[in-house]
């Protein structure tokens, strides 16, 4: 008899987990997402969307869902960093400085990526996964579990029970807060580093970038990633972004000003980025990006926590790629322990909860607050050692990425460079 699942969340965790248990067999799936279709709906939000990467552990996952050659054909393929020279460096000539990528690897939106995964289920797995898009789905009871399903903005909806919840339903997680407000023995810690961002749009001179890199163009005073998405005419047509990152919020009082604080931080922002791109920057919100939550548990009764609704980190680069490689790891626990939920929920949760808790360290690491960070950052590359790199690695678990950073760092503290390394947090 087929195990009844609810998918609540129909982003890259949760599409990636409905592939990965369609593949093994035996499930009967139901994906529930409030907003409209991948396909209906824009692929990018202009005050908060940047170049995802998908690399090690992502690729690890579209290889167990079979899905590397979609990506190939629906996402700009990834080589790498690069990393500007210090402007006075650049007036002496000096280029891009390069750090390679050698694997297999992707770049886009989340809303690319989300496309792709759509498309899949459709063409694979239509017959075992449906897809309900427009739809709320609230946990009622975590036991049983049951949930009230109703179209978006249409009233109480239905009761359904199902063999097995899967909250899926991002940071902000509604499926997280009903187990906090309801499950006595299930906990949950925040801690917020400050950290901020704004989105500055990339619209000239962009014959100068390659899409399949993403850029480092300043790392102090500000961090600015850019890189490139689909575009219109997708994977050739790209449509650039650079994340502009902040140890707390700012807000500027003029055009005027926002141009002149890009040209102190970074001449290269400006370079690429044309007035009237500068002024939207300039008006944006600034959104926080250094929150980050912990579980007591990835799993309560009958429901277990996947990706951002589990283990939400500041962005560091993994947090699509860890939803993906967690969403495997899940399907493969029911998969191996089919006969027993309660088995395989637990070995889903000493599995992957480990794993989160590293990623999450290696993600507190990046602490804009101390004006060190940039250089700490820079310094554990150039010495091999870099959290950030180290988790790109699809030969290492988050955990052996961890344990590497942290080995490395010890041994930099014991050198007069320790003197002036902040102290990592989490």
């Amino acid at each position: 008899m087929a195990i009844s699942v609810a998918i609540i969340g129909g982003g890259p965790a949760g599409l990636t987990l409905a592939a990965a248990l369609a593949q093994q067999g035996g499930f009967e799936i139901a994906v529930f997402e409030r907003a409209d279709d991948h396909f209906s709906a824009e692929t990018y939000n202009p005050d908060r969307s940047y170049t995802i990467d998908i690399t090690g552990h992502g690729l690890r996952a579209a290889r167990f869902i079979g899905i590397t050659d979609r990506f190939d054909a629906g996402l700009i393929h990834f080589k790498g960093l690069k990393i500007a020279p210090h402007p006075w460096l650049r007036r002496l000539g000096a280029g891009f400085a390069e750090e390679p990528y050698h694997g297999r690897g992707w770049t886009g939106s989340r809303g690319d990526i989300c496309r792709c995964l759509q498309a899949h289920l459709s063409e694979r797995h239509a017959d075992s996964v449906a897809l309900h898009f427009g739809a709320e789905a609230t946990l009622v009871d975590a036991g049983q579990p049951r949930l009230r399903i109703a179209s978006r903005g249409a009233g109480a909806g239905e009761m359904r029970q199902f063999d097995l919840v899967v909250g899926c339903d991002g940071g902000g997680s509604g499926v997280r807060q009903s187990l906090a407000d309801h499950d006595s023995g299930f906990a949950v810690e925040g801690a917020d580093l400050g950290n901020h961002s704004l989105m500055l749009h990339l619209d000239q001179h962009l014959d100068e970038l390659d899409p399949q890199y993403l850029y480092v163009l300043a790392v102090h005073p500000v961090t600015a990633v850019a890189g490139a998405i689909n575009g219109p005419g997708g994977p050739t047509d790209p449509r650039w972004f650079c994340q502009i990152g902040f140890s707390g919020t700012m807000r500027f009082d003029s055009d005027a000003d926002a141009g002149r604080f890009l040209d102190g931080a970074q001449p290269l922002l400006r370079h690429f980025a044309s007035d009237v791109k500068v002024q939207e920057f300039g008006r944006r919100q600034c959104l926080p990006t250094g929150k980050t939550k912990r579980c007591s548990s990835l799993v309560a009764g009958r429901v277990a926590l996947l990706g951002d609704a589990g283990a939400p980190v500041p962005p560091v680069g993994q947090g699509v790629n860890a939803a993906m490689e967690g969403a495997t790891v899940l399907a493969t626990c029911l998969h191996e322990h089919r006969d027993s939920l309660d088995a395989a929920l637990a070995a889903y949760a000493a599995t992957w909860g480990p794993e989160t808790d590293a990623l999450r360290r290696i993600a507190m690491t990046v602490d804009l607050s101390h004006t060190m960070t940039p250089f700490r950052i820079l310094l554990a590359s150039f010495l091999g050692y870099s959290g950030l790199r180290l988790a790109k690695r699809e030969d290492l678990s988050y955990a052996e990425a961890w344990e590497r950073f942290r080995r490395g760092e010890d041994r930099i503290r014991r050198t007069p460079l320790g003197l002036v390394l902040p102290r990592r947090r989490g």
